[in-house]
């Protein structure tokens, strides 16, 4: 295993960053971490660094376009905004923000790098160690089941919903750790189901074809609607913690702040999934175009019908 200058580099930073955190953070700008998450911290420069080395090492003719590019990074970053600025201080005293912090990593942030689709880019740009652990049986054996697209829609829901339970937000909130644990369970089940929903290849390279993902990715809509809209209507002091350790805007009253949450929580993630079905349905379709490139008909074969792209 060899750590070139660039990853040395990284884990001094997180080093010097979770000292820095630790001993003095109230001199620090907003752009540190309010609370140093290490998994995060690491994961997001490290990807930004095997990102930007594949990048390079990518043909300029294969290179993913501008718009994809952009997707990644914007995906990526907003990340590390939402867990490693002064942006989690107030996430974690008003509700809303909270739930702009969850929908963000759960939702928005996968979604983004979910259509950006950059694994080959990254496996030119991770160091051979990783790439070997990667692709290995253990590593194959886990993909198997946790990419599976009932499990991942499972576990999406999972992730997103058991942390709206009112005593179980209340206990991830008021312990680190879980808080933690809390943060980082929504981004994997996030990130695990927007690659299986807006994987762009067709089967058999994808477990299951587009119709069915697109399905998936539509029809887990319907719950998070449920428990989304329950929060923003009900006149029910749900999460009294944001009482106790005292909203960043004392103005807002408690029922406002569930509220705008309820609706962060309801609408945003409504609109994804509705595109998450028309991303899918594109996708197929450029499939079909792209087989009716490479299709070389046989000499005297005729077409009966066109495809359902109108080609």
């Amino acid at each position: 295993m060899h750590f070139d200058r660039a990853t040395i580099w990284i884990i001094a930073a997180a080093f010097v960053t979770d000292l820095l955190c630790r001993f003095f953070p109230a001199q620090l700008p907003w752009f540190f971490p309010f609370i140093f998450n290490a998994p995060v911290f690491l994961g997001c420069w490290f990807t930004l660094l095997w990102y930007f080395r594949g990048l390079r090492r990518t043909a300029k003719e294969n290179r993913p376009s501008r718009v994809r590019q952009g997707f990644f990074l914007v995906g990526v970053l907003s990340i590390y905004f939402v867990l490693q600025t002064r942006f989690e201080y107030f996430s974690q005293h008003l509700f809303s923000l909270n739930r702009t912090q969850a929908v963000t990593i759960s939702m928005a942030a996968p979604f983004c790098i979910g259509i950006a689709w950059m694994q080959d880019v990254l496996a030119l740009g991770v160091p051979a160690w990783v790439l070997a652990a990667c692709r290995s049986e253990a590593m194959r054996k886990f993909g198997r089941v946790a990419f599976h697209p009932i499990l991942a829609m499972l576990l999406f829901l999972l992730t997103s919903d058991i942390w709206l339970i009112p005593s179980v937000h209340f206990a991830a909130m008021i312990n680190p750790a879980l808080y933690a644990f809390m943060n980082l369970s929504c981004l994997a089940g996030g990130l695990i189901f927007w690659l299986v929903v807006l994987d762009p290849r067709p089967k058999p390279f994808s477990r299951l074809s587009f119709i069915t993902r697109a399905g998936i990715g539509f029809l887990v809509m319907f719950p998070q609607i449920a428990v989304s809209s329950y929060i923003a209507l009900t006149t029910q002091d749900l999460y009294s913690f944001y009482t106790l350790c005292g909203r960043i805007f004392p103005a807002m009253s408690p029922a406002y702040d569930q509220m705008l949450g309820g609706m962060i929580q309801w609408i945003p993630p409504g609109m994804m999934n509705t595109a998450a079905l028309m991303l899918a349905l594109n996708a197929m379709r450029l499939s079909d175009l792209k087989t009716d490139k490479e299709l070389v008909a046989p000499p005297g074969a005729k077409v009966y019908e066109a495809k359902w792209t109108g080609r």
